[in-house]
């Protein structure tokens, strides 16, 4: 039994000095990745910027087309290979914390120390811990979405019984036709909660996202006047689903952001596959806007470019956007497959 305890010892000494150099092993490992990290996003803001000179001096027929094709093309270059750079470290980062991890439980279940309460197996808390940020995940996204969507839908319908009973009072002759109009917008509202329930898990994200797409766009058309091309240049033959979804969701934003901003757009969802990184951009010929301007007026980031720059990010990804007052706007998103 003495030879047990000691083999027991022995054996959590070496899983806490194991443990000891990997987290210095990946604390500067993360280090490098948040540089890299930082260098590549400097270049993706460069990069945005000149693709807007360039786009100007294309519609001026400037010069300075040329130097700023050779300039953007340059930037382009070295940004491949910081992201593949960036791609190894977060892979590497990614690889050592889940062996920190998975040590840290097997010491936890050498030692056998829990709490009152608690499930012995630390392999099935873990897996707690995740399903519970998860759900947060999705509440908090769902908190977004409702806000958005029938939350307004319920506050105009409340605006609008409020005006009915001041006319039921000052103009009954007006209530009538004011009563048609509050009922067809609810009818509207309805639709939209409807659309709303149905979007919380497409069915045709089944099928790929290329699918998914393609349905969307289609409903999106005929509610809308903006038209939209896709255009998805060797697709990969299937991502993994919370991939697909993110993707979904961002898309799915960045239209309805046009719907809002820039009617009668015409808009270009291209994708393209350089070796492990997938592209997508969603581009419009819109009336565009001043990024900077809007966080200076409104002091942070729309509710909705924080979300999409929120999904893009849990998958490691990067997302830009790129926009001037009268040369459209540019939503990109890379991620690593």
């Amino acid at each position: 039994m003495a030879d047990a305890a000691a083999l027991l010892t022995q054996a959590q000494t070496q899983l806490a000095h194991a443990l000891q150099a990997l987290r210095g092993e990946a604390a500067q490992l993360r280090e490098q990745h948040t540089a890299i990290t930082q260098q590549g996003r400097k270049m993706y803001r460069t990069a945005d910027e000149l693709a807007v000179q360039r786009t100007f001096a294309e519609q001026l027929n400037t010069p300075a087309v040329g130097r700023l094709r050779q300039q953007e093309a340059e930037l382009r270059s070295k940004m491949a290979a910081i992201d593949a750079e960036t791609s190894a470290t977060a892979e590497a980062l990614k690889r050592l914390e889940q062996l920190i991890r998975q040590i840290e439980m097997s010491s936890t279940s050498l030692s056998g120390t829990t709490s009152i309460g608690q499930q012995n197996d630390p392999w099935a808390l873990a897996l707690r811990g995740q399903i519970v940020q998860g759900r947060e995940d999705e509440r908090l996204r769902l908190a977004r979405e409702v806000h958005d969507g029938p939350a307004q839908v319920l506050a105009n319908v409340l605006m609008g019984l409020e005006h009915a009973m001041n006319l039921q009072q000052s103009n009954p002759a007006q209530l009538e036709p004011f009563l048609n109009e509050l009922r067809s917008a609810a009818r509207q509202g309805l639709h939209e909660v409807r659309g709303f329930i149905a979007d919380l898990r497409p069915g045709a994200l089944d099928q790929g996202f290329p699918t998914a797409l393609a349905d969307y766009v289609q409903k999106y058309q005929q509610t809308t006047k903006v038209k939209v091309t896709i255009d998805l240049l060797h697709w990969p033959t299937r991502l993994p689903a919370e991939a697909e979804i993110v993707l979904y969701r961002v898309t799915q934003e960045a239209l309805q952001n046009i719907h809002k901003h820039a009617r009668n757009a015409n808009v270009l969802i291209r994708s393209v596959l350089q070796g492990n990184l997938l592209i997508v951009t969603i581009r419009d010929d819109g009336p565009g806007f001043d990024p900077r301007e809007v966080v200076r007026r409104s002091g942070k980031e729309s509710w909705g470019l924080t979300s999409m720059r929120e999904r893009v990010a849990l998958l490691g990804g990067d997302f830009a956007i790129a926009s001037r007052p009268g040369a459209g706007t540019e939503v990109t998103i890379r991620i690593s497959i």
